[in-house]
């Protein structure tokens, strides 16, 4: 059964947004806080919207809502019905990953942390949702939409932050078990341990293990995925504490291949990497090569081929974050929030050719027979990936005192982070087995002539990030108005060190430095008990990722296998700044929750990233000035202690205000037009049903049509997706507490839609049609959303 669906959630929820603050229903409120009595349950009671009292626009989910949703779900899935957010999930289940984009804001142009520590890479910025918790640990995840709070940890983060915090332990003893399973063999089995008050009641902790298995919606591969989180409290009393937190992520994940228009026309959206490993030629006399040997035709390029097993995300990371309060005085306070990420993996696709050879004029004298057929003269497929090491450890410290009607607060925040980056390569079979999938075995990597490592690139980057900021809340009129002024100076220095390899065959070192001084200022007026208007502006700046420095050196040559001369080009790439204003109401009380505001940001050297024809690689450029102004929308609504409703309507109007320079005397028309996936409306709807012991829900999610290139030449349609859920927990017995069944049922309607596929967020494709000679057409490629998939959840504790 096929709905045909435009705008329809988006006219139901924007009427039922605009009609909730001309409804007042009879309230018991205090000024400048609502506290909500009786049976209605309130307009939060979905989970989606909070009693915001920031100064700023911020959305949020909390456990109500999450504990609804699939159990596999990431944290991408769980913000899409937020005003504003713009995301897709890969395949359903969460496991492959996905994007989001907040006011157009690329994934890694926002902010992303876990119990305060930021977790976006420290090179490129870019954000893997699928790797950081388990949605059964998670109790908030916020949305700043735009303006990056003051004591953000962030320097590359222009378009506001997403928060996630982990739940607190239970207060009492609690062995909780889980187990999911549902579309494409999904499997996932899930134990946490609750130790309950110990040591005087002052300390308590949960650990949890889980792990989780699933097929690929079409074509071969599969996910696989083991994680392990922990956090505890200890309470130092009179109102100090330590939290700490531990998270553990192993995963290897197959990769979906995106498709351009023209292969989902000529071969069907089913089209996916092949399943015939590639072979070797046999070796002997002469040269051979595996490219060109006759069962390898077409091996990199034709419609069932790519091999599905050269296309990992092998990855493991770990997270542990602290959060020490002293309670200095009953006016003064200390926070001492140290952090330690570690994170090692490849990805990309991993089938690459190496030929060998036996001459000074080749790095390291060339690479030593491959094959082992006794000559240095083939050319054969070898396995190499993007491998990548981080550590990456830091530290915020914040004193917070109250003077009178203000809360004064100054910190610190450094982070040193060591981001190692080779491409080794290793040998495979006839049957398309790597010696290490993970590259990390030394004793398997391919060698030089001199014994040195074969590498595609052999780069590391240590990222300096640091900010000094200060803040006063200042509290006046009886608490009616609220006053927030702040600040802060963040920094990044990047020493870049490239040692030679296969890509880049020359040593140099590239120092860069970028700071920008960032202020803020807040304004919120409670009108009446319930009503309240606030007005934000925050200056916020990104740096440019590491991979611009990839590659630079040009003009040299090889003398008895080392690489001397050449120059280096320089990285005419500058900072991205935006300024965000918001102007907003709120509406809180016993049924209704509402908020609302307008917004314009006005960027300065917005980077994109895109394919430049004269370097023949994808690098980043500042696209220039443009700006972005709309308008986003939330409301809640109890209709019954039982019966609750959620809405969110979102306009957004981008705008490129300048020609971007491409190639040699040529601009691209960029003039004018509008950002890439960057939809002018975007709209959600939830609809839930409780009682004491079950639940229904649907909810719905309507994404405008959005362009698919810079100069706007391609676009992709809009669409609306359904999903439901329900759930019934059965009475406890002696010893079976809270048995609880769980039933998700995603894209009900089986929608077919697509989802551009740009890399960690900011790579697009310029131009899907010809611009003369300079500007080739270069077809941007799309994920293929993912059918109806459903997932059932039992859960007991013990």
């Amino acid at each position: 059964m096929q709905f045909k669906v435009t705008r329809l959630s988006l006219l139901i929820s924007g009427l039922f947004i605009a009609a909730s603050p001309l409804v007042h229903a009879a309230d018991t409120s205090d000024v400048g806080k609502v506290t909500v009595q009786g049976d209605a349950g309130g307009g939060t009671s979905t989970g989606l919207i909070q009693q915001e009292e920031s100064a700023k626009a911020r959305s949020s989910v909390n456990r109500d809502y999450m504990e609804k949703q699939s159990s596999t779900s990431n944290p991408y899935q769980m913000i899409n019905l937020l005003p504003g957010v713009n995301s897709y999930d890969q395949d359903g289940t969460g496991l492959f990953g996905g994007n989001v984009r907040v006011r157009g804001f690329n994934s890694d142009q926002l902010g992303f942390t876990i119990n305060g520590a930021p977790v976006n890479d420290s090179g490129s910025f870019a954000v893997y949702p699928q790797e950081y918790t388990d949605a059964e640990n998670l109790c908030d995840i916020f949305v700043t939409q735009g303006s990056t709070d003051t004591e953000a940890p962030h320097v590359g983060a222009s378009g506001g932050n997403i928060g996630m915090t982990m739940c607190t332990p239970e207060d009492q003893r609690r062995f909780r078990t889980e187990y999911t399973f549902g579309s494409h063999h999904l499997q996932k089995g899930y134990v946490r341990l609750d130790s309950g008050k110990l040591f005087n009641d002052r300390f308590k902790f949960f650990i949890s293990y889980s792990k989780t298995q699933a097929d690929k919606f079409k074509g071969a591969g599969r996910a696989d995925k083991e994680h392990t989180d922990f956090n505890s409290k200890f309470d130092l009393g009179g109102g100090s504490y330590v939290d700490t937190g531990f998270m553990y992520n192993s995963a290897v994940n197959n990769n979906y291949r995106s498709l351009t228009k023209a292969q989902i026309a000529q071969y069907g959206p089913n089209l996916d990497f092949g399943t015939v490993p590639p072979v070797h030629q046999p070796g002997g006399p002469g040269a051979q090569n595996d490219a060109t040997y006759g069962p390898n035709a077409g091996i990199n390029s034709g419609p069932k081929n790519l091999y599905y097993g050269y296309n990992l995300n092998p990855f493991k990371n770990w997270l542990a974050t602290m959060n020490a309060h002293f309670q200095l005085a009953p006016a003064s306070s200390l926070d001492v929030s140290p952090y330690m990420w570690y994170g090692f993996g490849t990805g990309g696709n991993q089938l690459q050719t190496i030929t060998e050879g036996n001459s000074g004029s080749l790095l390291g004298g060339g690479v030593r027979d491959v094959n082992g057929d006794g000559d240095t003269k083939d050319t054969v497929f070898a396995y190499e990936g993007s491998r990548t090491r981080t550590y990456r450890p830091g530290v915020t410290i914040k004193y917070n005192q109250q003077i009178d009607n203000h809360k004064l607060m100054v910190g610190y925040w450094y982070e040193r982070a060591r981001h190692q980056q080779t491409g080794p390569y290793t040998t495979i079979d006839n049957s398309g087995n790597a010696s290490d999938i993970w590259l990390n075995n030394p004793d398997a990597w391919l060698r030089n002539q001199d014994g040195s490592i074969t590498q595609y690139r052999d780069v590391s980057t240590v990222s300096i990030g640091k900010s000094f900021f200060l803040q006063d809340n200042i509290s006046l009129m009886q608490d009616k108005l609220n006053l927030q002024i702040g600040a802060r100076y963040s920094s990044i220095d990047r020493d870049y060190t490239n040692n030679p390899s296969q890509s880049a065959p020359g040593y140099y070192v590239v120092e860069k430095s970028y700071a920008d001084l960032l202020p803020s200022v807040g304004i919120r007026y409670q009108l009446t008990p319930t009503d309240s208007v606030f007005f934000n502006a925050a200056k916020n700046f990104k740096s440019p990722g590491n991979f611009i420095y990839n590659n630079l050196i040009s003009g040299g040559k090889f003398v008895n296998g080392v690489y001397t001369g050449g120059t280096v080009r320089d990285v005419p790439v500058e900072k991205e700044s935006s300024w965000n204003y918001d102007l907003g109401y709120r509406y809180a009380a016993d049924k209704w929750t509402f908020s609302g505001s307008v917004f314009y940001v006005d960027f300065k050297n917005r980077i994109a990233s895109a394919y430049n024809p004269e370097t023949n690689i994808s690098t980043d450029y500042n696209v220039g000035n443009s700006t972005s102004k709309g308008l986003e929308l939330e409301s809640g609504y109890a209709f019954t202690k039982h019966l609750s409703m959620y809405g969110s309507l979102s306009y957004i109007k981008s705008k490129i205000e300048n020609n971007m320079p491409f190639a040699a005397n040529f601009a691209l028309p960029t003039a004018g037009k509008e950002f890439p996936d960057t939809p002018n409306w975007l709209s959600g709807l939830s609809l839930q049903y409780t009682e004491e012991s079950w639940y229904v829900f649907g909810q719905a999610k309507y994404t405008g049509k959005r362009y698919s290139t810079l100069v706007n030449d391609d676009s992709i349609g809009g669409y609306t997706v359904f999903n439901a859920g329900a759930g019934y927990t059965f009475p406890s017995s002696t010893w079976l507490k809270k048995p609880t069944v769980r039933f998700n049922l995603n894209n009900i309607f089986d929608k077919q839609y697509l989802n551009l596929s740009s890399g960690s967020g900011s790579q697009f494709t310029t131009n899907a049609v010809a611009i003369g000679s300079s500007a080739p057409a270069s077809a941007p490629s799309f994920y293929i959303s993912a059918p109806r998939t459903f997932s059932v959840t039992l859960v007991a504790d013990f």
